[in-house]
């Protein structure tokens, strides 16, 4: 009995570390967005003729949110799969590939989503300021959560 309760906790405590970690990387996504749609205008447009600034940002980062959610299991199944523990680096390297790939999807759909960028590179500048904010405030939210 006292594994099963032990099992039911670890996945009680998985569960709430992901929609912990959900709700960060949008707040997170969102305030990136927002400044760096402030500081490079002519880059990044937010919004359409048809969807509001607003929506835009929280359309499109609550999609790029969800997708950088679900990697993280995936990653912990490779991880056990192949008997291996990702590094700080590798998690990085891996994140920027998700953002970088997922932006690009998300600005393929700007008129549906409201998020456009002028030219690639745009999207992996973006997707390397993600990938650092986002490294930072998921670290700290697992310090938070040990604590």
């Amino acid at each position: 009995m006292a594994i099963a309760l032990s099992k039911e906790k670890v996945q009680a405590q998985n569960g709430l570390m992901m929609v912990l970690s959900f709700v960060a990387l949008m707040i997170t996504n969102v305030v990136v967005i927002i400044v760096a749609s402030a500081l490079f205008p002519s880059a990044i447009v937010l919004g359409t003729f048809s969807i509001s600034y607003w929506w835009a940002v929280l359309n499109s980062m609550f999609k790029l949110a969800v997708i950088n959610t679900f990697v993280m299991p995936l990653v912990t199944y490779y991880e056990w799969q192949s008997k291996t523990v990702f590094t700080p680096k590798q998690w990085m390297i891996t994140y920027f590939l998700v953002n970088f790939v997922a932006l690009y999807g998300i600005t393929r759909f700007a008129e549906n989503l409201g998020l456009g960028v002028s030219a690639w590179y745009v999207v992996a500048l973006l997707a390397v300021a993600l990938d650092l904010v986002q490294g930072w405030v998921m670290m700290a939210l697992g310090k938070m959560i040990k604590l």
